[in-house]
């Protein structure tokens, strides 16, 4: 469970290649220009404002590969005059990178602003009572935005020169495959020779845009065609509401039939069962607001088997995956074809050594970078009241043995599943620092701060495994990355403020899921009270249950512990997409989602949840 959110999240999403596509033909002279920078820009921010409202609220996010190939396709080969592979391949990059601080933002305001008991220092956030007050006052804020920028552009200079060391170590792995690059390589490869594609996309965006933004305009004159509050009509007990929202279902459509489907189910057993039950023992009050409902049963029931199904239950499943992974390979150091894999940990960590000593220019700024960061930790010394010294020490294990197994590890596991997993800092970081005696908040959210990003390998590497078939070199995957991540990193912050103060966190708009759960989380290990926050045994049993129901039945983990952690708002929309979803499947074959499904629910969700979210602003200004 990862708290620094300022990650690479490379949205690399596997596409189908089998559809009617004929080969664009390069054109000679054309390069990368202005266009495909402005495109791949807007691109960037608009699928980083997607993912950041998706992960802040329902902590998932998506990859949009397909969507950004077919729009550059569209635009330039279609319509402005020709185009090339370097080109589409840019923008897709390009498209597909963002450093952003969505999530890591949105906690702490939200923390502020709902926990008495949390308090950060200073430098990270905005004194609490400027949070209680909305107030937006620029000397309160300079300083820790100063400091979460800085950080963050020298967190990801220190993932690039890890990166460009290890590169050729992790390229000339065969085992690292990358699948969903290889896709969408595919997919640049190629392209659409009719532009269908590019017309379904387009004319399911215009669908979604055009009804959310009709819903939205008689919220003006006091109207809601945006949900239906159902609680005042059911028998007493019961709480439940329905977002009429295309987006949603769009993303239970995505999600796949089993995570959509278990999380409509677990929904409607919370609220329609269990709610009525704890309601006539007099554990949480009756209200026909179904956000008042929501928020007791969370606090007062779901939260602790839902967490418990997230974190304990995911570790488990990683655990077993793990063993049943190692069975089944050769024995360590041998590839299954006895090739030598050069991919230990050791061996790896010998190879970025030698590589910043033999190299003047990454070793100077890498010292640079660690010279700064210590001599932050010294001064700022985030493990407040420990002494300095171990916030120094922190910070040279998190810069030169943790972010580097992390990266190793989901690098690893992303090039050779498509996946990886996201527990991992809580094994590397949180777990030795708890252990050491550390009670705080500023500490466990602050250390990923201090050391180079472990996403950046995994968001570069792909474009240079397949970098004949994109046609772009290092140099060109760089400088892509470079024009999605600067735009990202500082709308995020924009956005992120803008929603906070005009939308609020933890409302029917806003559920926060994810921010409430890394609440609980973080505050068991600041207090040391993990008794006085959820039920243990719940907690254990529910993800003993979580990780046998994922192994043994068709039963999604994800989905279960979602439908306990949203309000009833979203448990039916969710429900439709994956009920459509299971039609599509059984009617027009799995195929049809590869080919024309998941673009078209592509189009709808992109346009209708900025169009939410837009309009929800604009209403709360006027």
């Amino acid at each position: 469970m990862d708290r620094k959110e300022a990650v690479e999240e490379s949205s690399i999403a596997g596409a189908d290649v089998s559809a009617e596509k004929a080969p664009v033909q390069a054109q000679n002279g054309l390069k990368v220009g202005v266009r495909a920078v402005l495109l791949g820009m807007g691109l960037a921010t608009l699928f980083s404002a997607i993912n950041g409202y998706l992960s802040i609220n329902f902590g998932m996010s998506f990859g949009y590969g397909a969507f950004a190939v077919l729009i550059a396709y569209s635009l330039f080969h279609r319509l402005g005059g020709g185009s090339c592979k370097k080109e589409l391949s840019f923008v897709l990059i390009a498209s597909a990178s963002s450093f952003t601080m969505y999530n890591s933002l949105a906690f702490m305001l939200y923390a502020l602003q709902t926990d008495s008991g949390i308090a950060f220092a200073s430098w990270i956030a905005p004194p609490k009572e400027v949070i209680m007050q909305g107030s937006l006052e620029l000397s309160h804020w300079i300083i820790p935005m100063s400091f979460l920028l800085t950080t963050t552009a020298l967190s990801i200079v220190g993932g690039l020169v890890f990166t460009s060391i290890l590169k050729n170590e992790f390229l000339k792995n065969r085992r690292l495959i990358w699948p969903n690059a290889a896709a969408e390589a595919a997919l640049v490869d190629t392209c659409m020779g009719d532009g269908g594609s590019a017309r379904l996309v387009g004319i399911s965006a215009l669908i979604g845009f055009t009804v959310t933004f009709l819903q939205f305009v008689p919220s003006i004159w006091g109207y809601d065609f945006t949900s239906m509050n159902l609680s005042p009509y059911l028998p007493q007990g019961f709480s439940f509401a329905i977002s009429l929202s295309i987006g949603f279902a769009a993303i239970g459509y995505m999600i796949s039939v089993r995570t959509s489907l278990s999380l409509m189910a677990a929904g409607l057993l919370t609220y329609l069962v269990i709610s009525p039950i704890l309601v006539s023992q007099g554990v949480i009050n009756y209200s026909t607001n179904p956000m008042a409902v929501y928020n007791e049963l969370l606090f007062k029931f779901s939260m602790a088997p839902a967490l418990g199904v997230l974190l304990l239950g995911g570790v488990i499943l990683s655990v077993f995956m793990l063993i049943k992974s190692k069975m089944r390979k050769a024995p360590p150091g041998k590839s299954q074809n006895g090739e030598e894999t050069s991919l230990d940990y050791l061996g790896l960590f010998r190879v970025l050594i030698r590589g910043l000593v033999s190299n003047r220019r990454y070793l100077t700024i890498v010292g640079a970078i660690v010279v700064t960061l210590l001599s932050l930790a010294w001064m700022l010394n985030p493990f407040s009241p420990l002494p300095p010294l171990f916030s120094v020490l922190v910070t040279v294990y998190a810069f030169f043995i943790g972010s580097f197994v992390e990266m190793v590890l989901i690098t690893k596991m992303s090039g050779e599943t498509g996946m990886s997993i996201g527990v991992t800092s809580m094994f590397l970081y949180d777990f030795p620092i708890f252990g050491a005696g550390y009670r705080g908040y500023t500490g466990y959210w602050t250390y990923g701060y201090f050391r180079p990003s472990p996403g950046i390998t995994n968001g570069v590497l792909p474009y240079m495994k397949y970098q004949e078939q994109f046609d772009v070199t290092w140099r060109d995957i760089i400088k892509a990355k470079i024009v999605g991540w600067i735009p990202t990193l500082l709308f995020s912050v924009i956005f992120t403020i803008l929603l906070w103060k005009f939308v609020g966190f933890g409302t029917p708009m806003m559920p926060s899921a994810s921010l409430i759960q890394t609440q609980v989380y973080l505050k068991m290990l600041a207090t040391g009270n993990i008794t006085g926050t959820i039920n243990p045994w719940a907690f254990i049993g529910a993800g003993v249950i979580g990780s046998i129901l994922e192994i043994y039945t068709p039963v999604s983990m994800m989905g279960v512990a979602m439908g306990m952690f949203l309000p009833p708002h979203y448990i039916v929309p969710f429900g439709v997409g994956g009920i459509i979803r299971w039609y599509t499947d059984r009617k027009c074959g799995k195929d049809f989602y590869q080919k024309k499904g998941r673009l078209i629910v592509t189009g709808l969700m992109a346009s209708s949840l900025i169009v939410q979210v837009i309009m929800t602003i604009l209403t709360k200004i006027t």
